[in-house]
């Protein structure tokens, strides 16, 4: 009994030393791997890859000097590997090149929206004080014309003049403010 319970004891320090290895490492290397592959969905694979063969090896953690220099090392060899399999398979770089464009794009549409929505904020701020009133209880809390009108105490026809200004000139200045790569 004594000899099963110190190989419990010994691998429950095995699966302490990896937990503690991944919780510090599997940030960076990931960064690492990104920077590499320019591919979240690649690095995330990658860094999975490496950290199930450092679990493979976990009873030669006494053996290996720097642990750290150990997995970046790893991450290397196995980004190389991944990107010369791209180089020989279609199919594989096929699939990779719009995964990636995908993520290229969703990165442009992101940096577009966030511009667009700053552009239009300071727009906004830029409307008459009335008018900038009568803007937002239009097309931020959907108010209609007659309800501006009776809780602002003017006609609706001015609410229609002033909203129409308000909606011509936040288009003219965020199309001219919007610089599109």
């Amino acid at each position: 009994m004594e000899g099963k319970e110190l190989i419990d004891q010994d691998e429950k320090l095995l699966q302490e030393r990896f937990t503690a290895y991944f919780r510090n490492f599997e940030c960076p290397l990931y960064f690492f791997a990104l920077k590499l592959t320019q591919s979240e969905l690649l690095s995330r694979d990658i860094i999975q890859d490496v950290f199930i063969k450092l679990w493979t090896i976990r009873h030669q953690f006494d053996d290996i000097k720097n642990m750290e220099d150990y997995l970046y090392k790893m991450v290397r060899n196995k980004v190389l590997d991944v990107l010369r399999q791209l180089a020989k398979d279609r199919k594989l770089r096929a699939e990779y090149f719009n995964d990636h464009q995908w993520e290229e794009s969703r990165t442009y549409e992101t940096i577009v929206a966030k511009e667009y929505a700053f552009a239009l904020s300071e727009a906004i701020n830029q409307l008459p004080p009335q008018r900038r009133i009568i803007y937002q209880l239009s097309q931020v809390e959907g108010r209609s014309r007659n309800e501006i009108a009776r809780e602002l105490d003017i006609s609706p026809s001015t609410v229609k003049n002033q909203l129409t200004a308000a909606l011509s000139y936040l288009r003219k200045v965020v199309a001219g403010q919007i610089k599109l790569f």
